[in-house]
């Protein structure tokens, strides 16, 4: 079930607390070497297996840039808008902790930094990290900073 979010105080009251934690979402072979062509980023250890394995790693691996790109779709599988109108208007940081093997799985939590008022609406700050699903260590995180008028 999503969180439904449509006032400001519904952020407010929300701050320092996990907004949700994400289902698994699996990087498999084929989604991580589809990301990487649509970027043109076509590294040998995002489509060589056994280069990979050589190098010590159990398969190809996903580009660090992936899990902050999935930020979005998993907020939206999570979270319902409404009566707002939504802008990202940036990151204030993004940092890799470990790679992703392909067929690995990993969660999303997401949490609600700081509310702000703006002339017009106000910006929320989230700290988002991503964990592998199966062991919970951490794989990603950072900071996202939204800005949100009422429709």
């Amino acid at each position: 079930m999503k969180t439904v979010l449509q006032h400001q105080s519904d952020f407010e009251s929300r701050i320092g607390r996990t907004l949700f934690e994400s289902q698994p979402v699996l990087l498999d072979t084929g989604r991580i070497q589809a990301y990487c062509k649509s970027l043109d980023q076509l590294d040998w250890f995002h489509f060589d297996q056994e280069q990979c394995q050589a190098a010590g790693f159990s398969d190809i691996i996903a580009p660090g840039s992936m899990t902050f790109a999935l930020v979005h779709a998993i907020f939206f599988q999570n979270i319902e808008l409404k009566n707002l109108t939504a802008l990202f208007v940036g990151s204030d940081r993004f940092r890799v902790i470990r790679p992703i093997a392909a067929n690995d799985s990993v969660t999303l939590g997401m949490t609600i930094a700081a509310v702000e008022d703006r002339d017009e609406g106000f910006r929320v700050t989230y700290q988002f990290d991503w964990r592998g699903a199966a062991e919970g260590d951490p794989v990603s995180n950072g900071t996202f900073l939204v800005r949100y008028w009422p429709n």
